[in-house]
């Protein structure tokens, strides 16, 4: 009876940090032939309409340091901001895109429900064009963070953490798709 009882406590104590994520494909190219050494990154907005300009410039900041972090430590791809998707070297990918929603959700109900309730969620559209312009692969990402430690609980992750996540998620999905692997 009392390893019942320390296995449930456990279970409530490490219960609701959960971070979940989903790619949904919205159109299916084909990569190109030779995988690009290059990832600029190009028109990039925030247009959650409840965000005030400062505060989309952050989200799309937070972004943009994600898909730099992922890249940089995977050494996948090459990230450039600086450089116009009109100049675009050959061997370069151009990722465009929105983040449409920013959910900050509510901290009070993370820390005195948890399971789920009050959860942040961040949700974008991206596309994957050509050097040339050409539109190769267009998806959607959704981030989300549960909050809190145990049932409840203090929170660990500021909104512009999970855009930068997001980020993260997008670089890795878009190098998954360089590669050829199935997206899920």
């Amino acid at each position: 009876m009392k390893e019942l009882m320390l296995v449930n406590m456990s279970a409530m104590l490490t219960g609701c940090t959960g971070r979940f994520h989903e790619i949904k494909p919205q159109s299916v190219g084909l990569p190109p032939r030779e995988k690009p050494r290059v990832l600029l990154v190009g028109q990039v907005n925030a247009t959650d309409p409840r965000l005030s300009e400062p505060e989309q410039a952050m989200m799309v900041h937070a972004f943009q340091l994600g898909v730099e972090k992922w890249c940089a430590e995977h050494k996948g791809l090459e990230v450039r901001k600086d450089v116009a998707a009109t100049n675009a070297p050959a061997s370069a990918i151009v990722l465009t895109g929105a983040i449409t929603e920013v959910e900050k959700g509510s901290a009070a109900a993370r820390f005195l429900v948890g399971m789920g309730a009050g959860q942040q969620r961040v949700v974008g559209d991206f596309a994957v064009n050509g050097s040339d312009g050409t539109k190769l692969w267009a998806f959607s990402a959704r981030k989300s963070y549960l909050g809190g430690t145990g049932v409840g609980g203090m929170d660990l992750l500021k909104v512009e953490d999970l855009v930068d996540q997001l980020g993260q998620l997008v670089a890795e999905t878009t190098d998954k798709w360089l590669r050829g692997e199935k997206i899920q």
